[in-house]
């Protein structure tokens, strides 16, 4: 076993970022009142979901004035904010926007999926999704047992681990005064649909209820049911052609609400996303025309028509104003990751790979901003450069980014594959974070590969086609990146998680690494989409995996993906229901039986992602260990130096002076 150990600088790095709070997304907004989610570490090892209040001052600014630990979602109501707690069962509790007390209204069987306020009042509407009990069955045949049954291709191990019951929609009342406070609205769904738990008002007396259709195929359709508040009479489906609807964000002034809307895919076509408007009264879909390349999604409205979106554009994920067909650009700081909208300002959390998450609230026509708050970041050991790239055999343009010492020799060179495959490089992470790689002298590359979010244009060359077009253009966006960044000769290691993992292992053969590292990754699809709590969506991009069996063999991991010599760490959660852990086991000992030095790791408690920080110290300890290994000698000269196409936008040091992220006893 090897006793290198990696430098200190990097490991101080690592237990920074286990040791931080992490904001994760805004969870309510009022006039002069916010509530921030984050997930803050508990010293034992694993991190708490917790809920922080803020109220602006105005001889102060904003201050943290309360915290809720295991609370997870919010609603902002008359005199305060109506939240869930989490523990043994949730519970649903209420505190005054000054930050008194917490008061538990009552106790819910089951898991709060959505709340929504009422125009107009500040009852809540919940939709909870109770669980089964083990041995039931239509006929009685299989109780007393623990047996979890189902019919039909909808069924999944996700279910077997927490059955679902029944959904119930329940109505609650902040102060307990409103005359629906605790009832019940039973809803008739029509046949062949489910719910899914969303729910929109779209007027005072109707709701916008989200359901799914598990289509004979294995794919599913999402739609919307109109129901009446009085009584849950469905009024009518909506299933729009060739579209799908979820995550509703209503127009109290108007009668409307927004949708991101999907495109059904097809084998020639590959999904598109937009902003959607559907109108109350006539049950019309509009289809808002989005700038060039960019897929926008609703979060909020600013008044009556002005619909406030994001997207990814490049580099940033960017927020944007859409009115009377018009787009308007917000500035904001750093990338978007979360945004709640109230009285003409929008409350933002920004980051970006080299600035950890900031809270601002911004005037949405001003464009001027004032911080909330703001997360704690440790010296950085590098610079940070983006790259646009031009790549043979790719549909549209892509980039990379890269990271470089700030001094001495470049030691190696780490490439970062993101998961996915529709995601992005635009933000701080807390689990995929290049700098203590680069506190250990390495450089850095954070691939964008087809598929990923901000380069919309080059999308339909990955689609149903992961091998050929995706791995091949990645493979090729690493060899450019390392010829302009002159670090075609220093040793190589390809990293990822997911898709990423998938990517590291599949452009191997031809990069030759001397390390490959891979978490929860998907090899061979087939089995995947079979086996998958979302099966759903591989069969919706690759088809029947019976009767397009040699389309999936096709985009799998080959039988001998590794060149001899490179060493190999695999690990998965055993908890992830997205990608099936045996996938890891299948290929660890695939790779064992070619002689290839493979080594597995299976973490206990974690699910798809690796969450807990002292799973990810472990993991970071084992991984830079390795890299101090495999990727010794064949350093060069690591000084930032300007380069066609490079652009560095941070230089090593901390962002501001500002302290951590406060979270109030």
């Amino acid at each position: 076993m090897s006793t290198t150990t990696y430098p200190e600088r990097a490991e101080a790095l690592v237990d920074a970022l286990a040791a931080q709070p992490r904001p994760k997304a805004v969870a309510a907004f009022a006039d002069g009142v916010l509530v921030l989610r984050a997930d803050v570490p508990n010293g034992l090892g694993a991190t708490v979901p917790t809920l922080i209040g803020y109220r602006r001052d105005a001889a102060d600014g904003w201050q943290a004035t309360w915290s809720a630990p295991r609370a997870i979602e919010a609603v902002a109501v008359p005199g305060g904010f109506l939240y869930v707690l989490q523990g043994g069962h949730q519970a649903l509790a209420f505190r005054s926007a000054d930050g008194g007390p917490e008061r538990v209204l009552r106790q819910i069987a089951g898991e709060v999926a959505a709340m929504a306020v009422r125009p107009g009042s500040g009852t809540v509407l919940c939709t909870v999704r109770t669980e089964a009990s083990p041995g039931s069955h239509p006929e009685g045949l299989l109780r007393g047992s623990d047996a979890v049954w189902a019919t039909g291709p909808g069924a999944g191990l996700g279910t077997v681990r927490r059955p679902e019951g029944d959904w119930r929609i329940m109505f609650v009342s902040g102060d307990g005064a409103d005359p629906d406070d605790g009832r019940e609205l039973p809803v008739s769904v029509p046949a062949g649909a489910v719910l899914t738990g969303e729910a929109a008002w779209s007027g005072p007396d109707t709701l916008l209820l989200g359901v799914a259709h598990h289509r004979p195929d294995g794919t599913r359709r999402f739609g919307l049911l109109e129901v009446s508040a009085d009584d849950g009479g469905a009024l009518r489906e909506l299933l729009f052609d060739g579209i799908d609807l979820c995550y509703p964000v209503p127009d109290p002034d108007r009668g409307q609400v927004a949708y991101l809307g999907t495109s059904v895919p097809s084998a020639d076509a590959p999904p598109v996303q937009s902003a959607c408007v559907v109108r109350a009264d006539s049950a019309e879909l509009t289809v808002l025309d989005a700038p060039a390349g960019t897929w926008q999604r609703p979060v909020g409205w600013d008044g009556p028509g002005r619909l406030v979106c994001t997207a990814e554009d490049g580099p940033r994920r960017r927020l944007y104003v859409h009115e009377d067909g018009v787009w308007s650009d917000v500035p904001v700081t750093g990338s978007v990751a979360s945004v709640r909208v109230a009285g003409g300002r929008a409350a933002v959390l920004g980051s970006a790979l080299d600035a950890p998450p900031v809270l601002d609230v911004v005037a949405l026509r001003s464009g001027t901003a004032e911080r909330v708050e703001s997360s704690d970041r440790p010296e950085l050991p590098g610079t940070l450069s983006y790259h646009p790239q031009e790549v043979p055999g790719a549909s549209g343009p892509l980039a990379a980014w890269l990271c470089r010492p700030a001094r001495g020799p470049v030691r190696g060179l780490v490439v970062f594959f993101h998961g996915g495959p529709f995601q992005s490089w635009t933000q701080w992470s807390w689990r995929w974070n290049p700098w203590p790689f680069v506190a250990c002298g390495y450089a850095v590359a954070l691939i964008e590969p087809p598929m990923s979010l901000g380069y919309v244009p080059a999308v339909a060359g990955g689609w149903r086609n992961w091998r050929a077009g995706i791995a091949a253009v990645a493979t090729r966006q690493v060899e450019l990146l390392r010829a302009e960044a002159g670090l075609q000769d220093v040793p190589l290691a390809l990293m990822g998680g997911s898709f990423g993992g998938y990517l590291s292992l599949n452009t191997a053969e031809r990069l030759r690494p001397r390390l490959v590292v891979a978490h929860a990754a998907p090899l061979d699809l087939a089995q995947v989409a079979e086996t998958s709590d979302v099966g759903w969506q591989w069969l919706r991009e690759y088809g029947d995996p019976t009767g397009d069996r040699e389309r999936y063999r096709a985009n799998s991991l080959p039988g001998r993906p590794v060149p001899d010599g490179t060493r190999v760490l695999l690990s998965h959660g055993m908890h992830d229901g997205l990608v099936p852990p045996t996938e890891t086991l299948r290929a660890h000992r695939s790779l064992s039986r070619q002689g290839i030095r493979s080594e597995v790791a299976f973490f206990r408690t974690e699910a798809h992602p690796l969450s807990r920080p002292r799973n990810i110290r472990a993991w970071y300890r084992w991984v830079l260990t390795a890299c101090e290994d495999e990727l010794a000698g064949g350093a060069v000269d690591g000084s930032p130096q300007e380069r066609p196409g490079e652009a560095a936008q941070h230089t090593a040091g901390p962002a501001t002076g500002e302290a951590g992220l406060r979270v109030p006893a």
